[in-house]
């Protein structure tokens, strides 16, 4: 049989808790944390129709889908 003493004992039990209170809250935290799915989208605002749009291309300058105008990104 296995001796143990009554330090050892009272470690284990406060030990043991402890450490996976720590992996529980460790676990939580990454799952929760944000992710960065491909590249973000550029929003763009047409001059000319006032047209909000989106492209997933990175350019400094799209042309609006709706009347052909060329736009500038919007700065967020």
């Amino acid at each position: 049989m296995i001796e143990l003493q009554w330090i050892n004992i009272l470690v284990l039990l406060v030990s043991v808790p402890l450490v996976l209170t720590l992996a529980a809250a460790l676990y939580y935290n990454f799952r929760t944390l944000p992710r960065r799915h491909g590249a973000a989208d550029s929003i763009y605002e047409c001059t000319a129709c006032g047209h909000v749009y989106t492209f997933a291309r990175n350019r400094p300058m799209d042309r609006c889908p709706r009347c052909g105008n060329l736009n500038e990104a919007v700065r967020m």
